[in-house]
């Protein structure tokens, strides 16, 4: 069975995909924890990092799931590394760059990490994770969250940023690849437009997409039924 990788996305660890594995015991997942990590300054280094990471697990390939920022990693790893990959996909994830607009909020953004660290940074930035229909239901969601991911290393967390603010558009990734590729979107995602990015899901010619109403940027804790369903739905057709 071709092991599934499951990369999380910034200011967040691997912890989120515990859900997700619980709900999809039968299959081999891995999921590598980068959130340490401040030896990488560009998302191909990210890439480059896991590509040795899993020769040291002896995994020849994969399928290769990334939400968010891990959905970045997951381009990059696709558009260098092909042959070691089965099928990939993007959860809550973007193949776009940065617009203009963008790129001058991360700036602002980086600045306040940079003068109040990321325990501030996690505090701004988690009411935004979820859809606001979930934290009605879930008040408990948003304490748990800061609580969970406030003690990330400013360093790392500022070096991932970095490295997402510096990102490549890789839309022609998307268009190119033969490979089967998995959408995951979130209809209130407030950091992957939904009306944005849908369109990227008609770029490959062997796409699966999931659309989560009333969910945010975190489908794992807000639909993870939902989310597992789709994973292994895209697992037995690669199969």
């Amino acid at each position: 069975m071709t092991p599934l990788v499951l990369l999380h996305g910034h200011g967040i660890d691997s912890s989120i995909w515990k859900g997700i594995k619980k709900c999809l015991p039968e299959y081999p997942i891995f999921t590598p924890e980068l959130a340490s990590e401040t030896r990488f300054v560009s998302i191909e280094d990210y890439a480059a990092g896991l590509r040795e990471w899993l020769l040291e697990q002896g995994i020849e390939r994969c399928v290769l799931v990334g939400h968010s920022m891990g959905g970045y990693i997951a381009l990059a790893f696709a558009e260098k590394y092909p042959e070691l990959l089965a099928g990939f996909g993007l959860f809550h994830s973007t193949a776009y760059a940065d617009d203009d607009a963008k790129r001058e909020q991360r700036v602002k953004t980086l600045r306040f990490m940079e003068t109040h660290g990321a325990a501030a940074f996690i505090k701004q930035a988690s009411p935004n994770m979820y859809a606001e229909s979930y934290l009605e239901k879930n008040p408990e969601a948003l304490s748990n969250h800061i609580q969970t991911y406030s003690q990330l290393p400013t360093d790392a967390v500022i070096a991932g940023f970095k490295a997402i603010m510096n990102r490549p558009d890789r839309t022609a990734v998307l268009e190119t690849t033969l490979l089967p590729v998995l959408f995951i979107f979130g209809q209130e995602d407030k950091f992957i437009p939904f009306e944005k990015n849908i369109g990227l899901s008609e770029l490959p010619q062997n796409a699966q997409t999931l659309v989560l109403a009333e969910v945010g940027h975190m489908g794992m804790f807000e639909a993870p039924e939902a989310c597992a369903n789709a994973l292994a739905e895209f697992l037995k057709n690669i199969e």
